[in-house]
């Protein structure tokens, strides 16, 4: 037990070092304001830029890229506010850390809120969506993106405690909300269901053009799937509206 008081100076002490060496910062003199804006103008950079670089890249900003934006901003936002909070120790939770079940799920709740989409992400994109099985893969998708980071956290909010509340709530509920917006048009279309449109596709006898006429649809998503499908008279299209996933051309 006299080895635990050394051990957290010799911490405290590494943790010194580090902020001095690698980002020239000095906590002790709470010298972390010039940080704290590098990390701000990168999170407006970070916003300006990324959807300019897909932009560039692929001749639209799809909204994996306004998500990608959104976690780079985030990302940037946080570390900012860590440093800023750092030395301001009246804002520091007085609750320690222990070794409960809870306290372990909630150290996962960072990378629940900012992996979760992906992993959602990627089961769909990987994972073809058909008529049998769309439901279970926005299941998953949900439960990576909304349920998850709801898990992880709820043993968090114990330690919003005294002045630690003024930050610790408006983090919590922010971060965790932003998976769950991620995933809204997936529980808006496990909600309302896939829908079936008829649409008529056929040949432009002067261009040439395939031409398409969908039945009270808005856009051309139907359309579009008619198309790839290389049938001619009218298509049956089985489609989610939320999200516009394809999910039967008959």
């Amino acid at each position: 037990m006299s080895h635990e008081p050394n051990k957290l100076a010799d911490e405290k002490q590494n943790r010194k070092q580090i902020l001095s060496q690698y980002f020239k910062a000095d906590s002790s003199r709470n010298n972390n304001r010039g940080l704290v804006r590098r990390y701000l103008l990168a999170a407006v950079e970070a916003a300006l830029l990324v959807p300019l670089l897909f932009y560039w890249k692929f001749g639209t900003v799809s909204w994996f890229a306004i998500g990608f934006t959104v976690f780079l901003v985030v990302l940037c936002l946080l570390v900012a506010l860590g440093l800023f909070f750092q030395n301001r120790s009246s804002f520091h939770t007085r609750v320690p850390a222990g070794s409960y079940v809870g306290d372990r799920i909630g150290a996962f709740w960072l990378m629940a809120c900012a992996f979760g989409p992906l992993l959602g992400w990627f089961t769909t994109a990987v994972f073809p969506l058909t008529t049998g099985s769309w439901r279970w893969l926005c299941l998953v998708r949900v439960f990576f993106a909304v349920v998850l980071p709801l898990i992880t956290a709820v043993p968090l909010v114990r330690y919003a405690r005294g002045k630690a509340t003024l930050i610790a709530v408006p983090l919590l509920l922010g971060i965790t909300a932003l998976p769950m917006l991620s995933c809204w048009w997936v529980i808006s279309d496990l909600h309302d269901g896939p829908v079936s449109t008829a649409v008529t596709v056929s040949r432009n006898k002067i261009t040439g053009a395939l031409i398409c006429a969908p039945a009270s649809v808005p856009y051309d998503l139907p359309c579009d799937a008619a198309r790839k499908s290389g049938g001619r008279g009218e298509i049956q299209v089985i489609w989610l509206p939320h999200s516009g996933r394809i999910l039967q051309v008959s």
